[in-house]
């Protein structure tokens, strides 16, 4: 019986995964997008910052940086504390870049919600609610 519970969820989770919802999601989880959005959001704005942010190494952090340097999205200044260590900026065009990305995202949960209508999409987050503080629970007393 568990067993195939766990084949069923399992299963679940690699259709989810599959879905367009998802790759919309996960460009802002890992790589460029990620980067972007977490420099947009201020919650990174340097490079050491970003590593820790991301749970990325600095050399990769330095790689999307100057790979958006190139794309001109982002722009390096150095740091007026600490003549040793930059600051990230969005460039105008990184600016414009990311907000589209997020207005997209938006427009289409708006729409996807409304698609699954009010009283599903409550249910919805009160499921994932509830099982989101079991797993995280779960994962402090066999991580911690």
């Amino acid at each position: 019986m568990m067993e195939d519970l766990k084949n069923k969820f399992l299963n679940q989770l690699q259709i989810i995964s599959n879905l367009e919802m998802m790759q919309h999601m996960t460009t802002f989880l890992y790589g460029e997008d990620a980067l972007l959005l977490k420099l947009f959001l201020k919650e990174a704005t340097n490079p050491k910052q970003m590593s820790k942010a991301l749970n990325i190494t600095k050399g990769r952090v330095t790689a999307i940086v100057n790979s958006l340097v190139k794309k001109d999205y982002l722009v390096t200044l150095p740091n007026p504390l600490d003549g040793r260590s930059i600051d990230l900026s969005l460039s105008i065009n990184g600016l414009a870049y990311i907000k589209g990305r997020l207005d997209f995202m938006d427009s289409y949960f708006k729409d996807l919600l409304t698609h699954i209508g009010l009283d599903t999409s409550n249910m919805l987050v009160d499921v994932l609610d509830k099982v989101l503080i079991k797993i995280e629970d779960y994962e402090a007393k066999h991580n911690g």
